[in-house]
């Protein structure tokens, strides 16, 4: 069944790039996965800052599909994943010890065991097209700016049989129209769903509960880091993650402006009068998910 692929270049080791990587190589493919990003892991994030950790990307996991269960049962079972009670969904929320990084990079080191090669910090700037076979060219990503396409310069990999795009539509498209593919018009049209998340620490503690979440309010969800499963005890430190509505509204607003806005409403929310200014700002372009968790 894999006999015809070739070699198999793979661009974005988030958790879908990391998960084809794997049943590729143990299907016996030759794979080479490209993350543009100093560690796997894509909207699954961690930030860490002044001590504090704030997982300012996807809040938690729940399985829909049997194999992802099992992955998720394993690592239950090893200590790396356990319920987190405040975020609701009847104990099917999991988050990571230590933190929620700890899942790609469990995934990373699993494509690694079963011979996928994986390339941290390269970002992939054209495709192309050889008789046959694909050529992936890739730039140092900390000397390039994020979208930026060049035919030249770098480092050129291949030949691919095939190449896999994990990526943001709206990323694939642009990777996908320099090599002038009919898919790029599709990837393009994609309906995003936009973020902004604002990870901030509080001098004191903040009343209620671990998690709120809200369908009127400017912040969608909110969490205290120190709710999840086995956090250390730290200074009062939370990840807002607005609404879509309101993200798309303030999208190009300034970090400073949009998480200004969002504490406010926040300290509005919950009565929480003193604070220590926002730490992080991040603006996150999501494919809209309809499927209920």
């Amino acid at each position: 069944m894999t006999g015809g692929l070739g070699r198999v270049a793979i661009v974005g080791a988030g958790i879908a790039g990391l998960a084809c990587a794997t049943a590729l190589a143990r299907a016996g493919v030759d794979v080479t996965l490209l993350e543009k990003s100093r560690r796997p892991g894509g909207r699954v994030a961690t930030r860490h800052v002044e001590g504090l950790s704030f997982n300012h990307g996807a809040q938690f996991a729940t399985a829909h599909e049997p194999d992802f269960a099992a992955v998720l049962a394993g690592l239950a079972a090893r200590g790396i994943a356990a319920s987190w009670p405040a975020a609701g969904g009847d104990g099917r929320r999991l988050s990571f010890r230590p933190n929620m990084s700890a899942l790609p990079a469990f995934m990373a080191e699993d494509a690694a065991t079963a011979g996928a090669h994986l390339r941290i910090g390269r970002h992939a700037a054209f495709l192309h097209r050889v008789d046959e076979s694909w050529h992936v060219r890739h730039l140092d990503a900390a000397d390039s700016r994020p979208g930026t396409m060049a035919s030249e310069g770098g480092e050129l990999s291949g030949p691919f049989g095939v190449v896999l795009l994990a990526l943001p539509a709206q990323q694939a498209a642009t990777l996908l129209a320099t090599a002038g593919h009919r898919f790029a018009d599709a990837a393009n049209a994609a309906v995003m769903a936009p973020c902004w998340a604002v990870m901030a620490r509080f001098a004191q503690p903040v009343g209620g509960g671990g998690v709120r979440q809200s369908a009127t309010s400017p912040i969608a969800w909110a969490a205290r880091e120190g709710s999840r499963p086995g956090a250390e005890p730290a200074a009062d430190h939370w990840v807002l993650h607005a609404s879509a509505g309101w993200s798309r509204a303030n999208l190009e607003d300034s970090a400073e402006v949009a998480g200004a806005a969002l504490i406010a409403a926040f300290c509005a929310e919950t009565g929480a009068a003193v604070r220590v200014p926002v730490d992080l700002e991040h603006r996150f372009r999501l494919i809209v998910n309809t499927r209920s968790s």
